[in-house]
């Protein structure tokens, strides 16, 4: 079952957290499983986007149709009682395998989607240009030395910081700035967690992006560079726990979590 929700409500007076003696609710932020796309062998930047923003989607692959069973079983083993998702179709397919088991309902947040990064524009900024030089000749010359499967998730991961670095930096164009993309987030995270009390468990099922921005930026942003020293990428399928304090703040007890996909 799915009940759509529209935009969460935005009021800038209002305090972003809940404070509650005693409140320990449990929140799961699940990246998405992993997607069907359009194979490519050059970036192209204007499809990343698409996929980014929702204008193009796709269904999970056979392996992400695996990797939501196992966060099903996961969070089954958590006791979770309450399933939220973004409306994008991988993120909702991935939510999909944990209500049946769980026989809960999703409700869908629109504002849990994926932030909206803008385009890359090597075409006019020379350090951009470089690194898809770099890229350019590192897809060359590491399959044969250390295969292709793991050169397309190292070049992967990097171009993934990149992007966001550029982003963030406001080297991108025609995206959603940083600071409403803050602000988007801050506002559906507060209406989250307005509804659930003490030992509430909530799974929520959106995307990498948001997550790290969630987290890293507003949540907890003190302890980030170590955080992302530790696990500097978010994979498809990923666990990501924080828990309310008791004094209304936030404690991230584990971050981009994959032990529950072995």
């Amino acid at each position: 079952m799915v009940r759509q929700v529209d935009k969460a409500p935005r009021c800038i007076f209002l305090a972003l957290f809940i404070v509650a003696a005693g409140v320990s609710v449990d929140i799961f932020l699940v990246r998405h499983g992993e997607m069907e796309f359009e194979d490519n062998t050059v970036i192209d930047l204007d499809l990343i986007n698409s996929y980014a923003t929702g204008a193009k989607e796709g269904p999970l692959s056979s392996k992400g149709v695996g990797q939501a069973k196992r966060v099903a079983t996961f969070l089954l083993g958590k006791g979770v009682q309450s399933i939220y998702s973004s409306a994008f179709i991988r993120a909702k397919q991935t939510a999909e395998e944990t209500s049946k088991i769980l026989g809960e309902p999703i409700e869908i947040f629109r504002d849990f989607g994926e932030l909206n990064v803008g385009r890359l524009v090597p075409e006019s900024e020379p350090r951009q240009a470089l690194v898809f030089k770099a890229f350019g000749t590192f897809h060359k010359i590491l399959p044969p030395l250390i295969g292709s499967t793991l050169t397309k998730r190292l070049l992967g991961y990097f171009f993934i910081v990149f992007y966001f670095g550029n982003w963030y930096a406001g080297k991108t164009v025609a995206g959603e700035p940083p600071e409403e993309a803050i602000k988007r987030i801050e506002n559906v995270f507060k209406a989250l967690t307005e509804r659930h009390g003490s030992s509430d468990k909530v799974a929520v099922f959106t995307h990498g992006y948001f997550i790290h921005l969630l987290v890293n930026h507003v949540l907890d942003p003190k302890r980030a560079p170590l955080r992302m020293l530790k696990t500097p990428y978010i994979r498809n399928g990923s666990i990501t726990h924080i828990t309310r304090t008791r004094k209304g703040g936030w404690k991230v007890r584990a971050y981009a979590q994959t032990a529950q996909l072995q």
